[in-house]
C-alpha cells in the first residue's frame, strides 16, 4: 500500500478505512466524470469545488501518507514516511505507524494546489483527529500546498450552497441556442439585474427564458456572486468569467482554518 502519486490516476479507495456513510457522485463536466465522495459533507464540499471558476482540477483520495507518530496529544512527534514501512514495527506504547487518505486535492488556475479534508465539527477535538490533521498539515507543507480544514460550519454558512445547488440544476436540459446567445448578448459589463433581463420577455415564456439564464450560469458563460445573496430577481448577473469568486479566500480561509486553530493551516 505505497503512497501513491496524485497524478499516477490510482484509486486509494481501497486503502480506506470502512467507515459510516455512503458513496456519491457529484457530477465534474470540467473533468468528464463524476468526483467520487464518501458520506454527504463531501459532496456538499465538491459540489462547491466542481462549480469554482478558480479550480482546473479535482482529485478525490489522491494519495496515501504514511507517517511514523508519537504522543497522545498536541504538539505530536511525527514524522513523514516516504511509503509503507518494509517490516512491522515493534508495539509501542503511545506511538506507531499509519497512513492517511486525505479527501481532496485540488489544483487551482495559478498554479497552487489545496489539499482539503472534511470533516465534522463535532469529532475536531478527538486525539486521533488532531493527529491526522497534524499529518496532512506537515505533508501539505513539505510539498509546497496548503491544508484546508472544511467543516458543516464552512460548508453550510451562507448562501453559496444553495446557490451552486440551485443553479446545478439546469446544467443539463435541451435549450434553444439562439436564444443563449441572445441572452448573453444584453448582459452588460456593468451587470443586470435578473428581473431587468427577463424584463422584455412575453409574461408566459418568463419561465423558460429564465431557464435558459440558469444554464449559462450553471455552464459559466454567465456569472453572478454567489456569495452576496440568494439567488433571486434582484441578483446580479455578469459577463462569464467577471466574478471569479474562491472559496478558500473566504469561507474556507483563513476563517475556516486559520493557522494557529487547532483545525488546519491556510493562505488566501
Amino acid at each position: 500500500m505505497p503512497r501513491m502519486n496524485p497524478s499516477s490516476g490510482l484509486s486509494t479507495f481501497r486503502l480506506r478505512r470502512r467507515t459510516p456513510g455512503s458513496f456519491l457522485l457529484v457530477p465534474c463536466p470540467r473533468q468528464s466524470r463524476s468526483i467520487r465522495c464518501q458520506g454527504q459533507l463531501e459532496a456538499a464540499a465538491a459540489v462547491i469545488l466542481v462549480a469554482c471558476p478558480q479550480v482546473v482540477h479535482i482529485e478525490e483520495q489522491p494519495l496515501a501518507i504514511w507517517y511514523t507518530w508519537r504522543g497522545t496529544k498536541e504538539p505530536f512527534e511525527i514524522q513523514i514516511l516516504p511509503g509503507p514501512p518494509a517490516s512491522p514495527r515493534k508495539y509501542q506504547k503511545d506511538a506507531g505507524t499509519s497512513y492517511i487518505v486525505p479527501d481532496f486535492l485540488v489544483e487551482m488556475a495559478n498554479g497552487s494546489k489545496r489539499l482539503v479534508e472534511v470533516k465534522p465539527s463535532r469529532r475536531i477535538d478527538r486525539p486521533i483527529v488532531q493527529r491526522k490533521l497534524a499529518v496532512g498539515r506537515s505533508f501539505a507543507l513539505q510539498e509546497g500546498w496548503t491544508f484546508h480544514l472544511v467543516t458543516e460550519k464552512e460548508l453550510f454558512q451562507g448562501p453559496l450552497l444553495d446557490n451552486v445547488r440551485m443553479v446545478n440544476r439546469y446544467r443539463q436540459g435541451r435549450m434553444d441556442v439562439n436564444l443563449l446567445e441572445q441572452l448573453m448578448l444584453q448582459v452588460p459589463p456593468v451587470g443586470i439585474e435578473l428581473c431587468r433581463l427577463l424584463s422584455g420577455s412575453d409574461p408566459n415564456s418568463s419561465g423558460c427564458l429564465r431557464m435558459h439564464v440558469l444554464h449559462l450560469l450553471a455552464a459559466g458563460r454567465l456569472s453572478f456572486d454567489p456569495y452576496r445573496r440568494p439567488l433571486d430577481d434582484q441578483t446580479l448577473i455578469y459577463p462569464g468569467g467577471t466574478i471569479l469568486w474562491d472559496p478558500f479566500d473566504s469561507l474556507w480561509a483563513p476563517s475556516g482554518c486559520s493557522t494557529d486553530g487547532p483545525g488546519g493551516s491556510s493562505a488566501s
